[in-house]
């Protein structure tokens, strides 16, 4: 791909490349003190009050869902002890609760979206962003219908049209894909379609979570069964034409979790890399840390400046440090992948500099530093974050 900008050519994919293997290390069971709350746990994180960093909620056998407060940092996560939901007005929804968290009406705050055993999922319209306040609106919104037994839900940007669809899995292994032909706004769901864009029966229960694992622009699919594996199907098409490959079995480090997995993922330190929590039967969460190595070769047409920009993918902070060049006499630009240059804060001091990432959507983009004898550029990864 090649870009203009500012009468600067630069050739993406000739002056920088991503050189991965994906791994996870783990897994650690309880992590940040979570405790468990019941059985058939499905975690997900969302930061509902605003503050930061990410908040833990997981769906319980018995129809609750129970909250962890984060009373850490977003670096350095501590969970409070849990306590159910009905506190926000989130009900029981009979058995097999197993919750996603969206905000499908562009209100800036995350609504509850929680399947359950039977063919429904219900909707909890938020009214705060920073004092979590629910109401119950109706079951399968939006055009939801024919649903399996044992509903899973997540939303995912699949088509990278800027909304967000819907995948759920159910009680026979399918997963079944509602794409969202409404706006950021006002959602509208299509009617269903059973294991699209190369997706398979994983076995029973299966639950799917979806991360973009290698850096490629994409998502892929991460599908826990009954029997506590973690099926992976890679993307191997674009990130507005899915095309999942062959399904592998505890990849990267990953490993059984016992019975009835159901995968979620959370950057939980803010380090620009989604980790992997698994919820069991048990009740049971395990940790699978994100240890991808990503190292970046990048463009310097100066042989005695060196320049390193880091951490990549970033999540809210870009660090810039550099030899034999004064960081307060350089233009620093960053551009979204379609030549837009995009106003960010950043901080200088000499060879150090940082850039605030943190208000930016997950994605790809491009950093330019240059003076009369620099032309630096190189891709720069937003961490996508999922709940």
């Amino acid at each position: 791909m090649v870009l203009k900008m500012k009468n600067i050519l630069i050739i993406i994919l000739a002056s920088s490349s991503i050189v991965l293997a994906q791994s996870f290390s783990g897994p650690t069971i309880n992590p940040y003190n979570i405790t468990g709350a019941g059985g058939n746990s499905a975690p997900t994180f969302v930061d509902i009050n605003n503050d930061g960093d990410y908040d833990y909620f997981a769906g319980l056998s018995n129809g609750f869902l129970a909250y962890y407060q984060n009373l850490g940092t977003n670096t350095s996560p501590n969970f409070d002890s849990w306590y159910y939901a009905t506190g926000f007005g989130i009900f029981n929804v009979g058995n097999n609760a197993k919750p996603a968290f969206a905000d499908l009406d562009g209100d800036g705050d995350y609504d509850a979206y929680i399947g359950e055993a039977g063919y429904t999922i219900y909707y909890f319209r938020n009214s705060s962003s920073t004092n979590p306040n629910f109401t119950y609106i109706s079951n399968n919104p939006f055009g939801i219908a024919n649903l399996g037994a044992i509903v899973a839900p997540t939303f995912v940007d699949i088509d990278d049209d800027g909304d967000l669809d819907l995948f759920t899995g159910e009680l026979y292994g399918n997963i079944y894909f509602f794409r969202n032909i409404g706006t950021q706004t006002n959602p509208i769901f299509s009617g269903v379609f059973t294991n699209p864009f190369g997706l398979s029966d994983v076995g029973n229960y299966s639950t799917p979570a979806f991360s973009d694992v290698d850096f490629d622009g994409d998502y892929d699919a991460f599908i826990g069964n009954q029997s506590g594996n973690i099926i992976v199907f890679p993307n191997n098409g674009t990130s507005e034409d899915p095309d999942f490959g062959l399904p592998v079995t505890n990849p990267f480090g990953l490993s059984n979790v016992g019975t009835y997995a159901a995968p979620t993922f959370v950057d939980i330190n803010d380090n620009g890399k989604e980790d992997l929590f698994v919820g069991n039967a048990n009740g049971i969460t395990y940790y699978f840390q994100n240890t991808t190595p990503v190292s970046v070769e990048e463009n310097q047409n100066s042989s005695f400046v060196e320049l390193k920009a880091y951490p990549n993918p970033v999540g809210s902070k870009l660090n810039i440090s550099g030899r034999n060049v004064d960081l307060n006499n350089v233009e620093l630009s960053v551009y979204s992948i379609l030549g837009e240059k995009i106003n960010l804060s950043t901080a200088r001091t000499g060879t150090y500099a940082s850039i605030d990432f943190s208000n930016l959507a997950p994605g790809v983009y491009i950093l330019v530093i240059q003076n009369d004898i620099i032309n630096y550029t190189t891709k720069i990864i937003k961490g996508i974050k999922g709940f």
